[in-house]
């Protein structure tokens, strides 16, 4: 059939790094789309101001490090800072979310209005459709 030859034995190298480039940019639009996205939400919140001003304090600690020492270490700090505005990001996101919250009732009117009786041999919307009904 058909034979694959490559140029060079480098190419797959290049391939390689070309796919990890592209994987990465990927990554950092979809992290950078998800921080908007929660601070346009939940903007009120004040831990989300502080993540932000940490990660920036941290960058900018960062380069001047790097800048009076030229120790290449010293930018382990800026992933440290977008570690913790993620970190704060989806702890957020998370407890303002409404996923599983329970529709916002009055118990009274849960209590009195409702058949204790078969309410356990029954699935829920059969009893609304006999609530409704009746």
């Amino acid at each position: 059939m058909y034979e694959l030859k490559r140029s060079s034995p480098g190419s797959g190298f290049v391939e390689l790094a070309l796919l990890l480039i592209l994987i990465s940019a990927f990554v950092t639009v979809v992290t950078v789309i998800y921080v908007v996205r929660t601070f346009v939400k939940y903007s009120t919140h004040m831990s989300l101001w502080i993540a932000l001003a940490v990660s920036v304090g941290l960058t900018l600690c960062a380069l001047l490090v790097y800048k009076i020492t030229a120790f290449d270490g010293s930018f382990a700090l800026c992933g440290l800072g977008v570690a913790e505005l993620l970190i704060t990001t989806l702890c957020v996101d998370l407890k303002n979310r409404d996923t599983l919250m329970r529709e916002n009732i009055n118990l009274i009117d849960e209590v009195l209005h409702k058949p204790w009786w078969g309410s356990e041999d029954k699935p829920l919307q059969e009893q609304e459709i006999e609530q409704v009904a009746a």
